[in-house]
């Protein structure tokens, strides 16, 4: 015997997912002109475009996992990719007030908040800003070709990481 689903019944929709407008989407930014002539630019922008690009999946896969393993496993890739986002433009931190309270809210409603969640995201989200030993090892050893500034010294690193230069320091 079969049981008949309700006339109402919708299943729910779903952020994810191919489609046709996915597809055209993705071509017409493959031949776009503009695409082509700035992707021989080294620019920060661009790199900024991926991690706010793979922000924006993560939420998605965020939102329709189906267990909490899932759920946990995209939250410590997304906040590695917050860490690693802030390393490159400063400007994600408005992505990243809004989304790190709803990441937590959800894991909040789920029952899957906990001391020991916090502590690992932490960690993850720190994790990010291991390219910025870097500066201060590279500038001592004078292989820092593009960088500005001497970061040797705590003052001279804090300029560069407060972008100081642009005018945008929060001293």
């Amino acid at each position: 015997m079969t049981t008949l689903r309700p006339l109402c019944h919708k299943p729910p929709a779903r952020l994810a997912g191919p489609g046709p407008g996915a597809v055209l989407a993705g071509g017409l930014f493959a031949v776009s002109r503009l695409s082509w002539q700035w992707s021989m630019v080294a620019e920060v922008f661009t790199l900024y475009n991926l991690f706010v690009s793979l922000l924006f999946c993560f939420i998605i896969s965020f939102q329709v996992a189906e267990n909490a393993t899932q759920r946990m496993k995209i939250a410590h890739w997304g906040a590695l990719c917050c860490g690693l986002g802030l390393c490159n433009q400063h400007t994600l931190v408005l992505y990243i007030l809004v989304i790190i309270p709803w990441v937590f809210h959800r894991l909040y409603s789920h029952k899957e908040l906990s001391l020991r969640i916090l502590v690992s995201l932490g960690v993850c989200f720190i994790a990010g800003f291991l390219p910025y030993i870097y500066l201060p090892i590279s500038s001592y050893l004078n292989t820092a070709r593009w960088s500005w500034g001497d970061q040797t010294t705590l003052s001279g690193l804090l300029t560069h990481l407060l972008r100081a230069e642009y005018g945008t320091s929060l001293r």
